[in-house]
This record gives structure tokens, sequence and C-alpha cells, in this order.
């Protein structure tokens, strides 16, 4: 899990912003992938080119524009952001299936149940708590200030195997499975961050408390390292969410807090250069709990 956090004063997704630290130092190391099902490299060194080339990236022989327009508006009226105090989407991605895996689309619809028997739904809590619903897929410009166009690309023509095959394996060890709507899906979970950046920077114009975001979508995304997928991960969305929030707000430092049992390790890679990230994962190894920092 992951919270992406946007200074100076706006408390973007997650909650309220910690003070960025102003000296860094990187502990671990970099996770290298080869895809060969889809011709795709390991990880390459300054992939993202520092902060100079955030919004104007080459992946791949693909040139990234600055932005893919003017920023979105939010979906929500200024009178319910102004209201609320979470505002989530929902992606379950439910045609991105392998059963009985333990990246199955019975985990949104189980987390959407428990957030009903807590009342934490807006039956519930009323206006304090929104679902946006009609929120649009990240364009493939948005991905590809993250993820290489060669993987893209790739992703995409191998959901023609996908639907001749029924699902198939696009990580060289194996874990990472497709449908032949997982390219779909995961564009569209990886939009649901893009719309909450996009409707909590709206919010945060209209009053000093703005609401929340919250993203509870499918697949998951931070160990898709830039060149191909990874345990379970398709594109980052994370990653992807904060990159938006810098070239289409002008959101220059972000802050990104990853909890889990295992280290985000292709968001650490995706902003490994990058100054005005600050990458902050806490995980498991070898039975204790460990704290890894970046910037």
């Amino acid at each position: 899990m992951e919270l992406l956090r946007i200074p100076p004063s706006l408390p973007i997704l997650g909650g309220t912003v910690f003070p960025l630290l102003r000296q860094y130092r990187v502990y671990g190391t970099h996770h290298s992938l080869t895809w060969s099902s889809l011709q795709t490299t390991g990880r390459k060194q300054n992939l993202n080119g520092g902060r100079s080339a955030q919004c104007a990236t080459s992946h791949g022989g693909a040139s990234v524009s600055h932005a893919n327009g003017a920023p979105k508006d939010s979906p929500l009226p200024d009178s319910l952001l102004r209201d609320a105090r979470i505002l989530y989407c929902a992606s379950p991605a439910m045609g991105h299936n392998k059963e009985a895996h333990p990246e199955s689309n019975k985990r949104v619809p189980a987390i959407v149940d428990a957030l009903e028997k807590l009342e934490l739904t807006p039956k519930h809590r009323g206006s304090q708590v929104l679902e946006i619903q009609n929120f649009y897929p990240a364009s493939l410009d948005d991905v590809a200030r993250v993820h290489s166009r060669t993987y893209i690309t790739g992703l995409e023509k191998a959901m023609s195997k996908a639907l001749d095959e029924g699902l198939i394996f696009i990580e060289g060890t194996g874990p990472t499975y497709a449908t032949q709507t997982t390219f779909a899906e995961s564009l569209l979970s990886a939009g649901a961050g893009i719309t909450l950046v996009d409707s909590v920077v709206a919010a945060s114009k209209l009053g000093l408390s703005p609401p929340l975001g919250f993203a509870l979508i499918r697949p998951p995304g931070h160990h898709a390292v830039p060149e191909g997928p990874m345990g379970f991960c398709v594109f980052g969305n994370i990653a992807v969410a904060a990159r938006y929030a810098q070239c289409q707000h002008g959101l220059k430092r972000v802050m990104i807090i990853d909890f889990d049992v295992h280290h985000g390790n292709g968001t650490c890679d995706a902003f490994y250069d990058d100054p005005d990230i600050f990458f902050l994962s806490t995980h498991q190894v070898y039975q204790t709990i460990t704290l890894h920092t970046h910037c």
C-alpha cells in the first residue's frame, strides 16, 4: 500500500504532509528485470534522466510531451468537494483474474464489503465520503512518463495472445499474469490515481481542509519497474500519479510512503535519480521490519 504526499500545503493522497528532508541517503540496491517474452531489457541507469527530464522524457525512442493538455477539472462539483473528507475511486479489474491466485479479482470486492460492514461508505457517511465513479483511464503518455514505450506497446500487443489463450504470463519468472482485459484495466486503475490528484488539487483551492484521496485499485503497481512487470504488478500506479502531479499541476516535490511486506522496488527504480521525489518504503526482511528511504 502506498501514500502520495505533495507539498507544501496540499494533503493529496493519504493525509497530512510530512516535512521533506533536505539531506538524503540511499540504502539498498536496484532490481533488474529481463522480460524476454515481450523483448524488453533490464533496468537502465538514469532512465528518467533526473528532474530536467521528468515531464519530457524519452523512453524507447518515443518522446513524452510536457503535458496532455491543461489540467483536468474534477468530475465532482465544487459543493461536493468542499464538504467531502475522503474521495475514493474503485477499479476492481474483474477481467484481470486467475483463480486461486493471491492477486485475484476477489480483492477489491472484499475490501468494499469490509468498508460497508464498518459503515465507512457513502451510504453511511453521506457527503463526507464520496466515490468518484466516472473517471477516465490514464493515457499512454501518462504511463510513459514512468514506463518505457517498448513495454507499454508490448503489453498492448500481448492482449491478442491473451485473447486466444485466456491467460498468459507476462513476467519471466512467472507470477505476473495477464488476460485479454489486463491492458485496458491497468490503464483505468492508473487513471483512478490521476483523477484523485485532479480532484484533491481542485478541492484544495476551495478551502483549507481538502479531502484525502484513496485509490482502491488493481492490478497493483509498486513492483512494476520502468521496463516491465514484476510481482503481480503491471503499471506503477502511484508513480504515474506522482509524475502527473508534477507535470500537470506543477507540484514539484512529492513524497511517497510505501508500506507493505515487500519493498516497493519498482517505484524506487522509477525515481532513483530524481531529487524531487522522496520515496520511503517500510517492508519485512528476514523477520524484521526495515526502513528504506530514497529521493
